[in-house]
């Protein structure tokens, strides 16, 4: 069991090496430390959303790969990424929670993001973390259908 252990822990290392050298130049808004952002992600996120935000190939998880930035174009898009059960419940603080969505959008989704975009800041996700969402998929479901209505394409 320790062997596995020391594997495992051997594959995030280097995984999350790997990750944080190709992250070094590129300019993150709201992440003062990329490194811990990733394993921040590593650890609380990467389990269902994959090493790139994948998700699941039977949608159960989403995709947030080329897509995760989109939600901030609509109202209730920036509530929901901090609201959504897997941010609301994670285990880490607001301060902490907020540099991972910092990173995520950075990352997986830069083409994406709002010319205003504000980062998110620990305060503003404590706030938010206080009314989880009761019904994830009505609220996803809405979300997605005001961002069927714009074309990002052409922004």
């Amino acid at each position: 069991m320790k062997t596995r252990r020391s594997t495992w822990l051997m594959v995030l290392l280097v995984c999350g090496t790997q990750a944080i050298a190709s992250e070094k130049n590129q300019s993150m808004a709201g992440v003062e430390n990329p490194a811990r952002a990733r394993v921040n992600y590593m650890l609380n996120c990467q389990g269902c959303h994959g090493p790139t935000g994948a998700g699941l190939a039977d949608g159960t998880v989403p995709d947030m790969s080329g897509y995760l930035a989109r939600y901030l174009h609509v109202e209730g898009g920036r509530e929901f990424l901090v609201q959504v059960p897997g941010s609301a419940n994670a285990g880490i603080s607001a301060e902490a929670l907020a540099e991972v969505l910092n990173w995520m959008l950075s990352t997986m989704d830069a083409e994406h993001l709002p010319s205003d975009f504000a980062p998110y800041r620990a305060e503003e996700v404590e706030a938010l973390r206080l009314h989880p969402l009761q019904d994830v998929v009505t609220t996803r479901a809405a979300l997605l259908t005001r961002l069927a209505d714009l074309d990002l394409e052409k922004r």
